[in-house]
């Protein structure tokens, strides 16, 4: 291979790496933060006193059937809700819960999803 070529391979290469290296880097920096383990902190939740507001403020915008404790049930009494939200942190879909959120969801979930 000639000089020339082996220099305009190596640039290309360098290039592909960089732009590989950009893709990667600005990938990860849509992810969400790090999973939290969820752990009651001692609220007595109820949907009421304490759920209502965090759906209100970050489910209801995709979900409007949760803005109420029936409408949410469907989701509770399957598992899915401590499934998406608790385990997996996949909701609220392009954000997270704060840890204060995830831990007071806890208790609701622990006591039983009370209304």
């Amino acid at each position: 291979m000639s000089t020339s070529k082996k220099s305009s391979y190596y640039y290309f290469t360098g290039v592909l790496v960089a732009v590989w290296l950009s893709f990667g880097l600005g990938a990860t920096a849509c992810k969400k933060n790090k999973k939290v383990t969820p752990v009651c902190d001692g609220t007595n939740a109820t949907y009421n006193n304490t759920v209502k507001a965090i759906v209100n403020s970050n489910c209801v915008s995709c979900h409007s059937s949760y803005s109420t404790y029936s409408g949410l049930s469907s989701i509770t009494s399957n598992g899915q809700f401590t499934q998406h939200v608790l385990t997996d942190q996949d909701m609220p879909e392009g954000s997270s819960l704060s840890s204060d959120q995830l831990n007071k969801l806890q208790c609701w979930v622990n006591n039983g999803f009370p209304q």
